[in-house]
Formats: C-alpha cells, sequence, structure tokens
C-alpha cells in the first residue's frame, strides 16, 4: 500500500443554508415571525467531511459551486472548518446549490425547500488520480462515473469507500460493488425492503443480504431509534442517546464523517458506530448541520459522563449567527 497523505476526500457539491427555525408555518397570504435564523454552509458530503475534520483528520472535498455569493460563502465556511478546498471547481457565471431548512417547533417538524445549482458535474478526465489516490478514504453520496473512477483509484491503493446512502436511487443500488462502508437511512431501508420483497422486521437477515452484494459493512440509522448494522458475521443495535434536541439537521451527514473518523483509528464497528451515535446527539443540540459539531475531547467527555462543554460549540453558534462571510 502507498503512503497516504490525506485521510479523507469527500467528492460531493456543497450547499448553501438558511437555517430558520418558527413556531409554525404562517397560513397562505398571512406571516410569521421567526424564531431564530443563521447561514451556515450543507449539503450531506461536505457536512460529512466538516465532521470528519473537526475531529481531527485531514480532509479535502472535491465538487462544484458556482462563483456567485453562495458558492464562495460556502467555500469560506468549508476552509472555517478546517477542510482543503484546492480541488473545488469555481465555474464562471454558474448558481451554487441552495437551501432553506425549516424546523417547527408546533409539529417537531422540518422542511427543506432547495434549489440544485446549474453547473456541470466534474468530468472524469477532469479527476487527479495521483490526489485521490493520496487519501485513505474515499466519502461519496452520488454515483457519477467520475465518482465510480474515484472508487477504482482508492481501491487500488488499498484505501476504503464510504457512502451515504440517503435516498434509494439506482445509482446507489447498482453499484454496491464499488462501496466498502455502506450508511444508509431509514427511508432507503424501508425502500429496499419493499424492493425486494423484504419484512422490515428482519433487519439482520435484510442487512446481511445488501452485505452479500458487495459492502463489507452495512449501517442503517433510525433516527431517535439510533443505528443498526451488521460487519463480518456479526449485527449490533445501538440506541441514540437522549439529549435536549434543538435541531436534526445535518444528524445523519455528521454521522457518517464521524463514523469514517473512528474507522481510521483502526476501531472496531461496533464502538465506531457508538460514538459517531455519540457525535451526531450532541451535533442535535445546536442549530444547523455544523455548528453543534464536538471536537474529540469534547465527545470524550460526553461519553464518560453525559455532560457537553459548550464552551468551544457556541464560539461557532456565535460565529454563524453573525450572518454570511465570505
Amino acid at each position: 500500500m502507498m503512503k497516504k497523505e490525506m485521510d479523507l476526500i469527500g467528492f460531493g457539491d456543497p450547499f448553501f443554508d438558511l437555517v430558520v427555525k418558527v413556531e409554525e408555518l404562517p397560513k397562505t397570504n398571512t406571516s410569521c415571525q421567526m424564531r431564530e435564523y443563521g447561514f451556515q454552509g450543507g449539503g450531506n458530503v461536505p457536512t460529512a467531511v466538516v465532521a470528519a475534520s473537526r475531529l481531527g483528520l485531514k480532509t479535502s472535498l472535491i465538487g462544484c459551486v458556482g462563483d456567485d455569493l453562495f458558492g464562495r460563502a460556502g467555500l469560506a465556511d468549508l476552509k472555517y472548518n478546517g477542510v482543503d478546498v484546492s480541488r473545488m471547481s469555481v465555474q464562471k457565471g454558474k448558481k451554487s446549490n441552495f437551501c432553506i431548512c425549516v424546523t417547527e417547533y408546533a409539529i417537531e417538524g422540518k422542511e427543506f425547500i432547495s434549489k440544485p445549482g446549474d453547473f456541470s458535474d466534474i468530468r472524469t478526465e477532469e479527476l487527479d488520480e495521483a490526489y485521490i489516490k493520496s487519501a485513505k478514504m474515499l466519502h461519496v453520496a452520488l454515483i457519477t462515473p467520475a465518482v465510480i473512477k474515484a472508487c477504482e483509484w482508492m481501491h487500488e491503493t488499498g484505501g476504503k469507500v464510504s457512502i451515504d446512502a440517503n435516498y434509494y436511487r439506482p445509482h446507489v443500488y447498482e453499484n454496491y460493488q464499488h462501496i466498502d462502508i455502506f450508511i444508509g437511512s431509514e427511508l432507503y431501508y424501508h425502500c429496499f425492503c419493499e424492493d425486494n420483497g423484504l419484512e422490515p422486521e428482519d433487519y439482520r437477515k435484510n442487512m446481511e443480504l445488501l452485505k452479500s452484494k458487495g459492502p463489507e459493512i452495512v449501517i442503517f440509522t433510525f433516527g431517535s431509534e439510533g443505528c443498526k448494522g451488521v460487519y463480518e458475521d456479526k449485527y449490533f443495535e445501538i440506541p441514540a442517546f437522549q439529549v435536549e434536541v434543538v435541531d436534526t439537521t445535518g444528524a445523519g451527514d455528521v454521522f457518517h464523517g464521524a463514523f469514517d473518523y473512528f474507522y481510521l483509528q483502526g476501531w472496531d464497528v461496533e464502538t465506531c458506530a457508538r460514538y459517531a451515535t455519540g457525535v451526531s446527539a450532541i451535533k442535535c443540540t445546536r442549530p444547523g448541520g455544523r455548528s453543534g459539531i464536538p471536537t474529540i475531547s469534547v465527545l470524550e467527555s460526553f461519553m464518560k459522563t453525559g455532560e457537553i462543554d459548550y464552551t468551544e460549540i457556541d464560539e461557532r453558534v456565535a460565529h454563524y449567527k453573525k450572518g454570511i462571510s465570505i
């Protein structure tokens, strides 16, 4: 195996999020006041990479933004969180991904109103093979021809590929063979069961079926019910931590980045999943997908005592409340 200079490379396009909190959405032709709002970088793969960076990995993101305000702000937020953006494609005259993330307290609900950018996807011939091979792990979500080639390069040098399988789409289930660590959402799990005529209650059997298609590790996250997974000949269930939830935006994304961090420390899979569950829980106590991500020292203290030291976290909360930074 070649010497690896980078820990984790994410392959995915950033969003820029407006995070809004309201008591409840207004009826048509009426208005309401926000409880709070803030701007943060978003996107499932980018936020996972931010989580891994905050915990201590050397990380990078490959993806696209436009040269508009949201694109510049999204890159600034990645750099603020310690992510290398030198391989990002900034496309002139194009718009970046944007999302309004609404938390409704009255119904404990969330809504996402998004507008994809109009930039072009990265092509295979634009990739830097040596740079990708310099990483220990690749984290992906949308599987394109360029992503498949990056996965192949990663495997050629002994690296691993993890995926955020949020939605049940052909680009995912037709490419299981490229994935080592499969972490899917509850939505993906139920769609997988329905498509394959499976009983959802047979968690172990169903996950082992998916594992037989290629991945070494299969985990599904179930929100407040925690996560379940299989690896080797083992099955595990890990309950969610009980915390005062403020915002679940990005909870799954953060779980992915945290799991990759602990996996690269050489920990066993169940311990990785338990600590990733802890990172996700702490994140949920602060608004948006990124402001509540803990450092490793904050996490270790929480895992031992159940208490959260917000000193450093709330400095980031204050940073995001200032508005858009570029």
